[in-house]
């Protein structure tokens, strides 16, 4: 059983050493995943480490002595080291013990222990990696990444002059819900020619080019380049450029029902409160048709015990 036990810690330890060889997820996959995994810093968020950040925090820096900002990596990890170290010897030195949790190495208290047993230190900037972000950064860089992409702020939808397609309906003055309708029409009708073409045999020059005779040639010499060079056959772009209009009209109509958004909002909200208003009444109505039910029964047991009274 010992010997199965050695061997499965065994296989485990290898499977982390692969992981950690492997290095932390791929930063395509973390972006473009619709469940990505957590960034590997949150496992350097341990009671121990912070621990470590508040005495950095806490350490008053001596006279002369230049600000963190000023250090240069080398630097920084060094007076980082420096304070903990003198932190931790002074725990040693006092007796007592580091209550940070099961993630904090208890701190020995034989004094043999204590020169034998080595200072385990981060190997990583803390200040630098568990200090919480600045907010206003995302503000004054002018917006933040999400998934590889970024977002401005304010948050402003780009307009399709923007995007470089072409504006299909009146910007102003037009029912959007009538563009929506033609707009549907033609997508329909470029669909309908598209099947057309694919339906004929394939023609792959089939549009005729002719040549333009160059000005500068007397006449005599402008036809016997046209009898030389009459044109050339090529392919017809009619399907690529029936097949970008449905592109533009698809995002066209995308924009009008973008535009439409406040409007659906608007009706849901009538909706749903016709909806409440409906079912308060049936409730209303339901609750004075128990009512009515519950007195006529009352009215019935007061003419029974008339009755049993005057007997």
């Amino acid at each position: 059983m010992n010997v199965e036990h050695d061997d499965a810690i065994a296989m485990q330890q290898d499977d982390s050493n692969d992981a950690l060889a492997a290095g932390p997820s791929n930063s395509n996959q973390i972006s473009t995943s619709f469940f990505p995994p957590p960034p590997q810093i949150y496992k350097k968020f341990t009671k121990r480490n912070l621990r470590y950040l508040e005495v950095l925090d806490s350490h008053k820096l001596a006279v002369g002595e230049a600000p963190w900002e000023e250090l240069t990596s080398a630097q920084r990890m060094e007076r980082q080291n420096a304070i903990l170290t003198q932190h931790v010897s002074t725990l040693t030195s006092g007796g007592k013990v580091d209550q940070g949790g099961d993630d904090v190495e208890m701190v020995p208290m034989d004094e043999e222990r204590t020169k034998a047993a080595p200072v385990s230190l981060p190997d990583f900037d803390v200040q630098k990696e568990l200090t919480h972000p600045n907010v206003d950064w995302i503000e004054q860089d002018g917006g933040y990444t999400v998934f590889g992409q970024l977002w401005p702020i304010p948050d402003v939808a780009p307009t399709l002059e923007q995007l470089g397609i072409p504006v299909l309906y009146a910007l102003e003055g037009t029912d959007r819900k009538q563009l929506l309708l033609t707009l549907l029409q033609t997508l329909l009708e470029t669909y309908r020619e598209i099947s057309e073409d694919l339906m004929k045999p394939a023609q792959p020059y089939d549009v005729w080019v002719a040549a333009v005779p160059d000005a500068n040639l007397t006449p005599e010499e402008q036809q016997q380049q046209m009898a030389t060079n009459p044109g050339f056959w090529t392919q017809s772009t009619e399907a690529k450029d029936r097949l970008k209009h449905m592109q533009n009209v698809v995002v066209n109509m995308q924009f009008l029902v973008n535009e439409l958004r406040p409007v659906q909002a608007k009706e849901t909200l009538k909706l749903i409160m016709r909806m409440q208003l409906e079912r308060r009444r049936q409730e209303t109505a339901l609750i004075r048709e128990r009512c009515a039910s519950m007195r006529s029964r009352v009215e019935e047991l007061k003419a029974m015990l008339a009755s049993r009274s005057a007997n």
